[in-house]
């Protein structure tokens, strides 16, 4: 038993060394690791730990561009033409979108029809953004207002809008081409965006800090290391309601004549002011990406052309004033000059005019008289011609300065045939600006403005910073002289060329007439058959308002006579006249039993009818709902028992949209109550009745829209 006893003892000891063994050799291991943490430790937070810190750091810190807000663009009386605004573009997460289908009871066919209705998209082309295996992909950049709400309307999960910043143009095609347009880099490519973008853009500011793992900045380390500074805005003297005619009349051109281009400008006479400008080169620049980037040139300044006889006012104005003619001179007209060894025909040859006047030849636009005056002018100075081209702004850049403009091209010799033909407006190129300018000069008493279409720099508080005001560059020729040619120029209006160009309402007016030969650049020599047609006018003739150059060039209908752009210039003129002297039409009717008809137009009918009664106005209405046409324009004066026909149609509007009311010619108090009734704010300017309004007539547009109206007596 002892035996036993001691051998059972021996085998617990044995246990008890190997158990303690065991308990050693762990705490030598978890020692040891323990110690290899530490030293980790001190390695990752003593040794490498500004290594670390300053990765990490190098991770989280950002430093990005606040993104200078740009100046808006505006006519002269404040109506917005180019404005920064937020736009929003639609993304979606397809997996999730796909995978939130089967709670709304839809199968991705029917939602990418869904999809695709609201935003005008194929349903197969949004059926494949949703297949894809991602978590992000864009789906339509720049989407309206009234997208927005139906995308939401659907309720669709996996579908988010992005709020971005983008250039807006509210009339769109509407000076479009003058004013350009802003890439998306935020820099005027274009018109009026680029010649003035240093103005426009301001200065883009910097922010640093550290961001969080969703990508946005820890608010206690954002540090702004350069304020950003906002552009400046800039006022035009154009006047938004002048432009807008003018880009009819040219849109009546494009489709009526077929021309290669036509281009019409319009310039106050005595202040140099330009209140519209525009060219066949329209588009809309909201649209630029889409846009023929040939359309991008503004050939107002930017080409050439041969003026033709419009070139004769300046002759006129250079042999009167030299004195080498006067108006009573005469000239005999055989139906041609030769000159070198060249023969100039009159317009009329084989046939002649015979004897005639100075002002006979002007009205008759008879190439050999203006010959005559050039070489007289040579005869008395070897360059006393081309010191007066020089002195009315050809051959060199306009003090208006516009981005890419083009300074013309002058005779490219001396003898008697550069002179002989420059005279009569060949073998010499303008650009539509100087032949504005020069006309305008010759009518403003000879004395020449310089031409301008800033009208004021205001800075993002509206604070005035610049006012440009009318500025005299010089007296080309006396007043006397100016006087009789401009009453040579109103003789070419009513007894010469030019009679198709007489004004309505018995309104004095003079101008010129041009017709030029298009040349071949690849020869030199002349096309048969293709002209450029011109007219230059200006009226009234005894207070010279307003002048107004228009140029067809190669017209497929009627693009041999200058006359046939007479329509167009009467449009443009006579719509002008109109809308800035509402107070003279008011006397003409008051005077003659007659009445000035406003604009009905996206008037509901029944409130065209209470308007009508009420301004003694007898109409005849025709269909239901909002008016889309009236017998006779806005502005028009038409007889007290007249009947005015307006014709009604029905417009299918969404819950948040309305019509915009016409509301020219009419008083505050009828503006106040159709905007009420259409649900739009109003803002007003000026006192009387509305002469001009920002949102076209008839236009359907969101509820709550800003309705600006200038007001006039």
């Amino acid at each position: 038993m002892a035996k036993n006893s001691s051998g059972n003892k021996s085998k617990k000891i044995s246990i008890f060394k190997s158990e303690n063994f065991r308990i050693k050799l762990f705490l030598i291991v978890a020692s040891s690791l323990f110690i290899l943490v530490l030293l980790r430790l001190f390695q990752l937070q003593i040794v490498l730990g500004d290594t670390f810190r300053n990765e990490s750091y190098s991770i989280r810190k950002d430093e990005s561009v606040i993104v200078a807000q740009r100046g808006n663009i505006y006519d002269a009386y404040g109506m917005e033409l180019a404005i920064d605004t937020s736009v929003y573009s639609l993304w979606i997460d397809p997996s999730y979108l796909r995978s939130k289908l089967e709670s709304l009871n839809m199968t991705k066919e029917e939602a990418a029809a869904a999809i695709g209705a609201k935003l005008n998209l194929e349903k197969e082309y949004v059926l494949r953004k949703i297949e894809l295996n991602s978590g992000f992909v864009w789906l339509k950049k720049e989407v309206s207002f009234e997208e927005v709400q139906g995308i939401k309307d659907l309720k669709i999960t996996g579908m988010y809008f992005k709020e971005e910043d983008a250039r807006y143009y509210p009339d769109h095609n509407v000076g479009g081409n003058l004013l350009g347009f802003v890439n998306t880099s935020g820099e005027g490519i274009a018109g009026i965006e680029a010649t003035y973008n240093d103005i426009l853009r301001g200065q883009d500011g910097y922010i640093t800090g550290e961001k969080d793992g969703q990508n946005k900045y820890i608010p206690d380390t954002v540090k702004i290391l350069k304020e950003e500074i906002p552009g400046q805005s800039i006022y035009l003297t154009i006047d938004q309601k002048a432009q807008y005619i003018v880009d009819r009349e040219l849109n009546n051109i494009k489709n009526q004549l077929k021309p290669t281009s036509a281009t019409i400008m319009v310039m106050e006479t005595k202040t140099g002011a330009i209140i519209a400008s525009g060219n066949t080169n329209s588009y809309d620049p909201n649209e630029y990406s889409t846009t023929d980037s040939n359309l991008f040139s503004t050939l107002e300044f930017q080409s050439v052309y041969e003026p033709g006889s419009t070139m004769k006012v300046v002759t006129s104005s250079a042999g009167v004033n030299e004195g080498v003619v006067n108006e009573n001179s005469t000239f005999y007209d055989n139906g041609y000059r030769d000159v070198d060894d060249q023969r100039v025909k009159c317009w009329i040859y084989p046939n002649s005019h015979g004897v005639e006047t100075l002002v006979e030849g002007l009205a008759n636009s008879c190439n050999p008289v203006f010959v005559d005056v050039a070489l007289q002018l040579k005869k008395k100075n070897e360059n006393l011609w081309f010191d007066y081209l020089d002195k009315f702004g050809f051959g060199k850049l306009s003090d208006i300065n516009f981005i890419g403009e083009s300074s013309g091209i002058m005779p490219y010799g001396d003898s008697d045939i550069y002179h002989a033909t420059s005279a009569i407006g060949q073998g010499i190129a303008v650009t539509p600006i100087q032949m504005l300018v020069a006309a305008s000069a010759v009518a403003n008493d000879g004395q020449k403005m310089k031409p301008y279409l800033i009208k004021e720099i205001r800075d993002i508080n509206g604070q005035l910073l610049q006012k440009n005001e009318p500025t005299i560059e010089g007296q080309l020729i006396s007043k006397e002289t100016a006087e009789v040619v401009q009453m040579m120029m109103k003789e070419v209006v009513d007894s010469g060329t030019g009679t198709s160009f007489q004004l309505e309402n018995n309104i004095p007016s003079m101008g010129k007439t041009g017709t030029a030969e298009k040349v071949d650049e690849t020869t030199g020599t002349y096309f048969k058959g293709r002209y450029t047609i011109s007219f230059v006018g200006v009226a009234p003739y005894d207070d010279p308002k307003y002048t107004v150059l228009v140029i067809v060039d190669n017209a497929q209908k009627g693009g041999e006579s200058s006359a046939t752009v007479a329509p167009y210039y009467k449009a443009v003129m006579e719509g002008i006249l109109s809308q800035n002297s509402v107070s003279n039409q008011a006397n003409i009717a008051a005077s003659t039993n007659k009445l000035i008809i406003p604009n009905f137009v996206g008037q509901k009918v029944e409130e065209a009818a209470r308007i009508a009664q009420k301004a003694g106005i007898k109409v005849e209405i025709k269909g239901n709902g909002y008016v889309v046409d009236q017998s006779a324009k806005p502005f028009s004066i038409i007889n007290a028992d007249e009947i005015l026909v307006l014709q009604g149609e029905e417009k299918v509007l969404a819950e948040n949209q309305t019509v915009v009311p016409g509301l020219e010619n009419l008083r505050l108090t009828d503006v106040i109550y159709l905007c009420e009734k259409a649900g739009l704010k109003l803002e007003t300017q000026g006192t009387g009745k509305v002469i001009q309004q920002n949102l076209n007539p008839g236009d359907i547009v969101a509820k709550n829209s800003l309705l600006v109206v200038r007001l006039g007596d």
